[in-house]
């Protein structure tokens, strides 16, 4: 059965329990089991994202495919992706404190970290790289330090 789980997610990405159970015929009770069975294998993922009352299930790999299921967002937290998918990199103090608020709450999609005390998010596919390259080295400014300021996932190129 976890096999089947697992092949299921290679085809299909990003599921809800409900689409496990229909696809094993099982229970959503039974389905959640393998599912948690599974996390603990570090087989599947889980978003912090819920769709009803239930997380996203995913392959390590598939973050990205998380994009997908972001029209689920409600209020300040879809005003937050949609601000911080557009521009990859955001200086925390420069935003409005609701999107500072929502900004913690998206952790699939704003990842913070700091440069010399300051807390800068970027998107899930933007790497800090980057934004030391455009930003800092225009500017001639040195970056002494930058620090993950809460370990999420990383993102992983989805196969």
């Amino acid at each position: 059965i976890k096999e089947k789980i697992l092949e299921f997610f290679k085809a299909n990405g990003p599921s809800l329990p409900v689409h496990i159970a229909k696809e094993t015929d099982l229970s959503i009770l039974f389905a959640s089991a393998f599912l948690s069975e599974l996390i603990a294998e570090k087989k599947l993922k889980y978003s912090s994202m819920k769709i009803g009352n239930s997380p996203l299930y995913f392959l390590p790999g598939q973050e990205n495919l998380l994009e997908n299921f972001s029209e689920n967002l409600k209020g300040k937290e879809k005003e937050a992706f949609s601000l911080i998918k557009g521009k990859k990199f955001l200086k925390d103090s420069d935003t409005e404190p609701a999107i500072r608020v929502a900004l913690r709450e998206i952790k699939d999609f704003a990842f913070p970290f700091k440069i010399d005390e300051e807390i800068y998010w970027r998107y899930l596919t933007a790497d800090e790289s980057e934004f030391i390259e455009t930003k800092f080295k225009e500017s001639g400014k040195v970056v002494h330090k930058i620090q993950v300021v809460e370990k999420r996932q990383k993102p992983v190129e989805a196969k």
